[in-house]
């Protein structure tokens, strides 16, 4: 059964906007229409679509705006951004900040239906990876061995690593090496639906979901079949969180037997050509277009730049490329982050990062001191009722 998309089509030309709504309800999916970009974010952060369907040209805000607020959702929405002919440069700004495609008005209900059902097929069934895993670093190496050995047991695997990094396709590479003739099923987490009776189901950013759902997962996976492998993908930070209490530590043991980490594209930046180059490939093919060189200079900026993306940065580059023509190699170079410091991309909170931080503190000293308040006081510092304020913040006050 097709996958229903829940869609948001945000346009301040209010016939427009609703007509397309109407036409996309008759394949089923939830479409929303909303006529400007304030109350559209506010809609976005409030109860993230699927899909977010944006106008560029709006006042007083913009397509940009509503485009960089649903990319910095956890995890991020999918934005196809429409614009008017000759709008060639906007609309190479818009892909650089991570919208997936890009229309050229008038948009025709033909060309929004097939973004659709190629979004449809990817989110209910993931294609398997089909080219062949990019190993030219050690790092990579290591990380195509670690599979390799993964595949041969059914034990639960934990792919960890940042956002963009590849955990999908490293959960993809992992079936394709074990279990490819079984099939392979990405479990809706807000459903409460049946587990397959065998093949491989991943179980997508694990430590994102909300603690209520924690706890229903943590319940489903007593009724797991024998014949199924369960595949989880989540953030670098799990022991944070756990500490934090923002992640279920007995959902996270009961899912991490076996632990494979997925480096950042900027410490294996001896593949960076190699997966540009398969990139665009697969791409023109895709597209029908000729294989654009990639010139000596923009491959030096390429080896430097810190790759915040992470491969799927690298992704859309190698997609504007093949697309928008040469123009598309110009990009700003990003140093790579200070030793010690927070990635400081799209969605950091301060306030919510130092919280983390004290509360990984308090539960050290209380550990420490075996749980002596007047003596964890003594030791950070903290007067008694000051201490008892942030026991009790963190959820703390009865360990």
């Amino acid at each position: 059964m097709a996958k229903v998309l829940n869609v948001l089509i945000v346009d301040d030309n209010r016939s427009a906007a609703d007509a397309l709504a109407r036409v996309l309800r008759r394949d089923g999916d939830t479409v929303e229409a909303m006529y400007d970009g304030a109350n559209a974010i506010e809609r976005i952060r409030a109860a993230p679509p699927d899909l977010v369907l944006t106008d560029l040209k709006m006042e007083p805000v913009d397509g940009l705006a509503v485009l960089r607020a649903a990319r910095e959702m956890r995890p991020p929405v999918e934005v196809i951004v429409f614009t008017a002919f000759g709008g060639v440069d906007i609309a190479v700004k818009a892909m650089r900040l991570g919208a997936r495609d890009f229309l050229t008005k008038p948009v025709t209900v033909e060309q929004v239906a097939q973004r659709l059902d190629a979004l449809r097929d990817r989110t209910a069934t993931p294609p398997m990876p089909t080219d062949t895993f990019v190993a030219e670093s050690s790092r990579a190496k290591e990380l195509h061995a670690q599979l390799v050995r993964a595949a041969t047991v059914p034990s639960p695997v934990w792919i960890q690593g940042e956002l963009g990094a590849g955990r999908g396709y490293c959960a993809h590479t992992l079936h394709q090496l074990g279990r490819s003739d079984e099939p392979f099923t990405v479990r809706d987490l807000g459903r409460d639906a049946p587990w397959p009776e065998r093949g491989t189901v991943l179980l997508a950013n694990v430590d994102d979901l909300p603690d209520a759902l924690q706890r229903s997962l943590y319940r489903a996976l007593a009724s797991v079949p024998p014949g199924v492998r369960v595949v989880s993908t989540a953030g670098t930070d799990s022991q944070r969180l756990i500490a934090e209490g923002r992640l279920r530590p007995e959902l996270f043991y009961a899912l991490s037997v076996i632990v494979v980490s997925v480096p950042p594209l900027r410490n294996r930046t001896e593949d960076v050509l190699l997966l540009l180059r398969q990139a665009i490939d697969a791409r023109c093919a895709r597209y029908g277009r000729t294989r654009p060189e990639i010139p000596p200079e923009v491959a030096e900026r390429l080896a430097t730049h810190a790759w915040p993306g992470n491969v799927r940065e690298l992704l859309n580059l190698a997609e504007r490329v093949v697309v928008m023509g040469p123009d598309a190699w110009a990009f700003e170079v990003v140093d790579a982050p200070t030793e010690g410091m927070p990635r400081l991309e799209p969605g950091f909170d301060l306030a919510v990062y130092l919280e983390g931080i004290e509360r990984r503190i308090l539960v050290a000293a209380l550990q420490m001191v075996g749980g002596d308040r007047n003596r964890a006081g003594r030791l950070l510092g903290v007067e008694r009722n000051t201490l008892r304020y942030k026991l009790n913040k963190y959820g703390l006050l009865d360990s």
